[in-house]
């Protein structure tokens, strides 16, 4: 975004007591990551951001916004003053969205959202010439605005993803992007020590819908039963996509390897064979949903497909990579039961002549079930035959106990030397193993590609 200091002023509802001659453009809350031109926003939290806009403005930052009382800043920078310099940076964030005409895509849901963001980013990418798209992990109360107001700065379509870890988080986010088309991509148990129930996780996905424009849609999963009484007061169009015949957008032969292979039937066009790179039956689900945006934009299926072939993984998703001969699939950057569940199931699925290996870290913040819960998924991996389950973190003790019992190799490590040696020792020296690394960010997993 970019604004002249009075109009600025005007957006973010303050006052402006100094006019520097130069540009603004985009916005920044870090003074250790500078923005060259852009608009220093001091958060008061933990620690005062006023105390860092001098190495804001020696950072090359174009203006300012201060709190009411605070001293003005030296410095060849524009000054706004404001109530409350969080607020401010919402308001602006929201005007940018009042105001942006083209199609704004949100995204909520349990797993798969950032993968999904992507592959809508891709989709919308292949017909559109710029597409704003968050980045990393922006997705909470600060990262959001911070995507509107970035680069590119006149974009054709934004695509923002929304995060949450309470209820009403999601409609605070979506009440700023103001969507066109929002995008649930699932429901499962997470956060469970804030969120208490599935189907408040299930209220909570579904808040965006309110916020959807007039004329605008949601695109959602068919097979999720805790979001049939949101879809169906919905006020806005619903496109569904599923393995079923009833969804506008059909999934079927899906095929897993290091590469995710589907049948999908959009609308009515006959179905075409989809291929992303990546690992996890899932991601034929996350590519019909992406599928489903564009086509509700009235963009060329040929090119959404020839799109989705070129989408990359962001960091460790379902990121799959080449050990000696066995494929290694780092799944590192999240977890909860759902998402560990449906992994699981893929590396079941593999078409692999070696051992097949579940590395399972701990699952954080599921509250007073979460043994429970990690027993499940030991009990899961034996079910499902699988060859091997190491364990790292104290939870993933209760996952191991369970998997052995269930009558598979199952073995706990409390360090990421001995977990990488034990992964080496079942693998084998036998080509055509597989193993998956999943859990939370916090268990920092993927430690173990780099020991081996």
């Amino acid at each position: 975004m970019r604004w002249t200091p009075d109009a600025l002023a005007r957006a973010a509802g303050g006052t402006l007591i100094r006019t520097a001659d130069r540009p603004i453009e985009g916005a920044f809350i870090d003074s250790r990551s500078p923005l060259e031109g852009g608009l220093f926003v001091p958060i008061v939290a933990a620690r005062d951001g006023h105390d860092f806009i001098g190495a804001a403005i020696e950072g090359g930052a174009g203006a300012v916004l201060v709190q009411k009382g605070r001293t003005v800043p030296e410095g060849a920078v524009s000054v706004i003053e404001v109530e409350d310099t969080q607020a401010a940076f919402t308001r602006l964030a929201t005007k940018r969205c009042t105001d942006f005409d083209g199609p704004v895509v949100t995204i909520s849901g349990s797993n798969g959202k950032t993968t999904t963001r992507a592959m809508v980013a891709g989709v919308l990418g292949a017909s559109l010439d710029s597409v704003l798209c968050t980045q990393g992990n922006l997705n909470n109360h600060l990262g959001v605005p911070l995507t509107v107001l970035g680069a590119p700065h006149e974009p054709d379509a934004m695509v923002v993803e929304l995060g949450m870890s309470a209820p009403g988080e999601n409609d605070a986010l979506a009440a700023i992007a103001q969507p066109r088309v929002h995008v649930i991509t699932s429901v499962a148990i997470e956060h469970l020590e804030f969120m208490k129930s599935i189907e408040a996780i299930a209220a909570a996905e579904a808040e965006p819908i309110t916020r959807v424009r007039p004329g605008g849609c949601v695109v959602a999963p068919l097979d999720e039963p805790l979001l049939r009484p949101h879809l169906q007061d919905a006020g806005v169009d619903v496109l569904t996509f599923g393995p079923t015949d009833d969804c506008d957008v059909m999934i079927s032969d899906v095929v897993v390897g290091a590469r995710t292979r589907a049948t999908i039937r959009v609308g009515p066009h006959a179905p075409v064979e989809v291929e992303v790179p990546l690992f996890g039956a899932h991601n034929a689900r996350n590519a019909a949903a992406a599928l489903a945006v564009g086509h509700r934009l009235g963009l060329p299926l040929e090119a959404m497909v020839d799109a989705l072939a070129s989408v990359r993984p962001v960091g460790d998703r379902g990121r799959a990579v080449q050990w000696r001969e066995h494929l290694l699939v780092a799944d590192c950057y999240n977890a909860n039961p759902g998402s560990v569940e449906v992994a699981l199931g893929s590396l079941a699925r593999l078409d692999r002549s070696g051992p097949k290996v579940a590395v399972l870290a701990d699952m954080l913040e599921l509250g007073p079930t979460e043994v429970q819960l990690h027993r499940e998924s030991g009990e899961l991996a034996a079910r499902l035959g699988l060859d091997a389950v190491l364990g790292f973190g104290p939870l993933s003790a209760h996952t191991v106990e369970a998997a052995s019992a269930g009558g598979i190799r199952a073995e706990h490590f409390e360090d990421i030397e001995s977990l990488a040696a034990a992964l080496r020792d079942a693998l084998g020296t036998d080509a055509g193993g597989a193993a998956l690394l999943k859990g939370s960010r916090g268990m920092k997993l993927e430690r173990v590609l780099d020991a081996l």
